[in-house]
């Protein structure tokens, strides 16, 4: 076994609970089996002390009680005005000095951590998700809950996962089983919270993947249902369904929820473009917006905080069609304040007060326009909450799942299916990006789910990357490139200019026709054959988009630059290279999750290096051919050791042998390095000091 130098070993529990694994040795299924039980356990307590956590701040803001309205009624004027403002005076600090990941609904933080951050989420940010959103829903912010409950147990799943050091692929399982066990126990509906997890945040539903995430749904809604009872989030009326004749205008319905939506989306983006421009420090701005939304609340009691009891009232069609239409134009301004200022919240509730009012206005219209159509606004209420939550969120399946089981009613089905689909129609083809992908697009970034990307998304190009490659000088002579070309079997050279920064390259091709050109090998250098180069990655380029930069132009390998900064050739990447990690990561998957730190010899042997150590294959400078490793003193003077040297055979593959101190380095030779990250870069900029002078100058 292999232990970094100064590296920690874990602590005595979790020795323990690897010794006790190793014992029994079950396979990846049962395991992760296992850990899906913890996590729906964690998460389904994870939701019921955030509701308990909401009904406490309302009960201090308003007084205990289901119906906010009622209870606002008996609230003075400037009370109602100011329970806004005093939540904002609070959570502005709490989330921009606890955890920024908290402000706004979460889920987008949720998706960066899976996509950008190899499933890491830090432990404090469940912390200041409950308190923050618990205090924006009680003092009246017009946001909801479930998104929260997502993003609280996706941090209390990630944070088991780190403490017991797993792999990236296992975090993300994690993670998408703590989403799964908020969602299910938020909505006692366990299939919608583990399919919520899998189309909307994993889109993987490999069965690997597929059965911790039911287990943990399962889990936290046998949670839930102990502590809160056996009942939806919010009670729905009886379906009515009076036959086919309705269809068409379900469907229309679902056409106009569907524009709905893209309002909805670019509301919510439109408010906090707004606040962004304010003069104002982040963490006052959410008690600025509280002024707005005090007095939205003064009109509008209705908006105050989830607005589970204004829907209920809708459903049961005591709401009238043009007081709905009003609630749907006043809703969307209080979540785009309520979240653009930065208060802590969700926008799956939103989503349903917004469908259900739409729904139900629609409704009523039928009602009058078919006086038979008895039951239609509850109907069109609860099908157009489903077709704007799927249509927002980009999850059509998992709206449809949430209302049939909230319901149990399988008439509801052929409605609920042409109005969801009809709205996601609709507004996909206006807007591409859901509520939930959309930051993405405005930063830039281009995400891609799946679990072939996201063992490509883990890797640099530094972690594979050849350092020091072949290079030929801007101002050499041509003899002096034929004799690199004849004298090994390299077939193209980079270019690099005085600084070391690239110009292109140069291959066999671009010479084989003027090797009898005798007369020219004094007046043509390197400057004039080499050929632009197509494409470079950056050494802090993923492996995803290096793969996708070789097929652009079906290259073998490609010049790696320090930074878009400073454009200095440090090293080369291959093709065959990224598909060894690919290969390796999912054949031996099984292996990629605890790593377990022991002497003992039944054990099995592994490497382990904390997050600030790596490998690297390093290719000699031509300076240090001739010497050896004594002369060289790497660990003496960056506390690098070399485990390995790869020596050059005359015919197949490189053979790697064990270093010898006295063993003079060869052309062809590389080096295979261990040391920290920074001790590295330390020694890249010396072989390159064009990078440290770059940075010097700018």
């Amino acid at each position: 076994m292999i232990t970094a130098p100064g590296a920690r070993g874990p602590s005595r529990t979790r020795l323990a609970l690897f010794k006790l694994i190793e014992r029994f040795q079950p396979d990846e299924t049962a395991f992760m089996a296992v850990m899906a039980v913890v996590v729906g356990v964690i998460g389904g307590f994870g939701a019921v002390v955030f509701r308990l956590a909401v009904d406490f701040f309302q009960g201090f803001a308003l007084g205990h009680g289901e119906h906010t309205v009622a209870l606002l009624a008996g609230v003075p004027w400037w009370r109602k005005l100011l329970l806004p403002v005093i939540g904002g005076l609070i959570v502005g600090p709490l989330v921009h000095f606890g955890a920024r990941e908290a402000r706004g609904h979460g889920v987008p933080e949720v998706i960066n951590s899976l996509a950008f951050r190899k499933g890491v989420i830090r432990p404090v940010v469940a912390l200041v998700k409950i308190t923050a959103s618990a205090i924006t829903i009680g003092f009246g912010g017009s946001v909801g809950r479930e998104g929260p409950i997502v993003q609280i147990g996706a941090a209390m799943g990630s944070s088991l996962g780190q403490w017991l050091r797993f792999s990236p692929q296992r975090l993300r399982t994690l993670i998408g089983c703590g989403a799964a066990a908020g969602i299910a126990a938020t909505f006692n509906a366990p299939i919608a919270g583990a399919f919520f997890a899998l189309e909307i945040l994993l889109r993987d539903f490999a069965l690997v993947t597929f059965s911790p995430i039911i287990i943990a749904a399962v889990t936290a809604t046998v949670i839930s249902r102990e502590f809160l009872g056996d009942t939806p989030a919010f009670p729905v009326p009886a379906f009515e369904y009076s036959g086919p004749q309705e269809l068409p205008f379900f469907l229309v319905m679902g056409l106009l929820v569907g524009l709905l939506a893209v309002a909805y989306v670019r509301t919510v983006y439109a408010g906090e473009d707004a606040f962004a421009r304010l003069p104002v420090p982040a963490w006052l701005q959410p008690a600025l917006g509280g002024i707005v939304l005090g007095v939205l609340i003064l009109w509008f009691p209705q908006i105050y905080g989830v607005g589970y009891d204004t829907m209920v009232e809708a459903l049961n069609g005591r709401l009238a069609w043009s007081l709905m239409l009003v609630l749907v134009a006043v809703k969307l301004l209080a979540v785009s304040i309520t979240l653009g200022s930065g208060f802590s919240g969700g926008v799956f509730a939103p989503a349903l007060f917004l469908g259900g009012m739409l729904g139900g206005a629609c409704g009523a219209l039928l009602g009058q326009i078919m006086p038979g159509a008895t039951g239609a606004v509850g109907a069109f209420a609860m099908v157009g909450m489903a077709a704007m939550v799927g249509a927002a969120t980009g999850g059509p399946l998992t709206a449809i799942l949430i209302l049939f089981e909230m319901t149990g009613e399988y008439r509801i089905i052929l409605p609920l299916m042409l109005a969801s689909i009809g709205a996601a129609l609709v507004y996909r083809a206006l807007l591409r990006d859901s509520m939930f992908t959309l930051k993405f697009t405005r930063r830039g970034q281009e995400l891609q789910f799946g679990r072939e990307s996201a063992i490509l998304r883990d890797y640099q190009v530094q972690d594979i990357m050849e350092v020091n490659p072949a290079t030929i000088a801007i101002d050499a002579r041509l003899e002096q490139i034929l004799d690199l070309f004849l004298g090994d079997t390299v077939e193209h050279y980079y270019v690099v200019d005085r600084d070391g920064r690239l110009a292109g390259r140069i291959s066999i091709h671009d010479v084989k026709d003027i090797l009898h050109e005798q007369s020219l090998g004094r007046l043509l250098i390197a400057a004039d054959l080499c050929s632009p180069q197509p494409e470079v990655v950056h050494r802090l380029d993923n492996l995803e988009n290096c793969l996708l930069a070789l097929g652009r132009r079906d290259l073998a390998d490609l010049p790696v630059l320090y930074s878009a900064d400073h454009p200095v050739l440090v090293g080369v990447v291959t093709r065959r290279a990224i598909f060894e990690v690919y290969n390796r990561e999912v054949l031996q998957q099984r292996d990629a999750g605890i790593q377990l730190v022991t002497g003992e010899a039944r054990m099995r042997d592994c490497v382990e290096l904390p997050e600030q150590y790596k490998v690297q294959l390093l290719t000699p400078p031509a300076a240090w051919h001739g010497r050896c490793l004594r002369e060289l003193a790497l660990r003496q003077r960056y506390g690098i050791s070399v485990l390995a040297v790869k020596q050059r055979a005359l015919l197949g593959e490189a053979a790697n042998r064990m270093p010898d101190p006295e063993q003079p380095l060869l052309p062809g030779d590389r080096l295979i390095i261990v040391g920290e990250v920074k001790d590295l870069d330390r020694l890249l900029v010396d072989l390159h000091p064009q990078v440290s002078s770059d940075k010097t100058r700018r």
